[in-house]
């Protein structure tokens, strides 16, 4: 199979900062080599990036839009190619780009899922959200219920309707969140409820039917802090990789995942740091063994 790597190094629109270091961390650390050992056919990495004259000042909302105007450039350029894609990326917002990448090579009315393994929700808005951290909002927004600008900068057509995107892993909402996720269709496996493989199993099936297509979003803070203890955003009583990749390899037995993204992974903070670049290299390594 052949897989292309394409890299978003960005927190927000901030290259290389934070967690916009984790994409190249991971590539200098042979995230290429890893997946090409798996038997896969991988070229080398390119990078989405954001030209200075593009920039708008203090519109940082518009920035992750152009931003990922060009990461879907890429996307629906491997996808026209016939090959997956292995999305390296700083932060969530840079799904937006992703799914944008996707209706640009398939139709805005290509019925695409998601499915989100993520020690949080991000399904905030700015009316729920009590950080207004743009980062707890990119599922919200992909469905369309705000950020219309950075979707349309984006150049994402279509909302993902909710029935399309699930929820696994998820061990810290916030209550808005929670009821906000309870007035859609959204489907949701929490932390504690991935250890009852039939009721993922169940989840996914439903997904199934609802798409022809699917991108697997994987936040590496769903693990717990011991194995990514760098992490921005550490959340206790995480995963452990088996079943992590138990959980992807569930997705990837739908046939239909053409895109995996790996975000969220801060290379910083010395040997907590390199601790976290490890844990996301194995990872990569066994994503590499199930996704067929």
């Amino acid at each position: 199979m052949r897989i292309d790597i394409i890299t978003v190094p960005y927190r927000y629109d901030e290259r290389n900062r934070g967690l916009g270091a984790g994409p190249d961390a991971l590539v200098k650390g042979g995230a290429a080599e890893r997946v090409r050992a798996a038997g896969h056919e991988v070229a080398e990495p390119v990078a989405a990036m954001l030209p200075d004259e593009e920039r708008e000042p203090g519109q940082t909302a518009v920035n992750i839009g152009k931003l990922g105007a060009h990461t879907a450039a890429l996307i629906s350029e491997a996808r026209q190619n016939d090959a997956r894609v292995l999305a390296l990326v700083g932060e969530d917002t840079a799904i937006i780009g992703v799914i944008a990448g996707m209706q640009k090579a398939h139709g805005a009315d290509a019925r695409i899922g998601i499915v989100w393994v993520d020690a949080h929700g991000d399904f905030n808005t700015p009316k729920t959200s009590y950080s207004g951290i743009l980062a707890g909002m990119p599922l919200a927004i992909l469905a369309g219920l705000d950020g219309p600008r950075m979707r349309a900068a984006a150049g994402q057509v279509a909302p993902i309707p909710t029935e399309r995107i699930l929820i696994a892993g998820a061990r810290d909402l916030d209550n808005q969140e929670e009821s906000l996720l309870n007035a859609t269709s959204v489907g949701l496996v929490t932390g504690k409820q991935l250890s009852q493989g039939a009721l993922l199993k169940d989840a996914i099936n439903t997904l199934d039917g609802w798409c022809d297509r699917i991108v697997l979003h994987i936040d590496l803070d769903v693990l717990d802090p011991e194995l990514v203890p760098s992490a921005s955003t550490a959340s206790p009583d995480g995963i452990d990789i088996a079943t992590l990749v138990s959980v992807a390899e569930a997705v990837y037995a739908t046939g239909k995942v053409e895109v995996t993204v790996v975000g969220s992974l801060n290379p910083g903070g010395g040997n907590l740091g390199k601790r976290s670049v490890a844990t996301g290299l194995e990872l990569i390594a066994q994503l590499g063994k199930v996704w067929r």
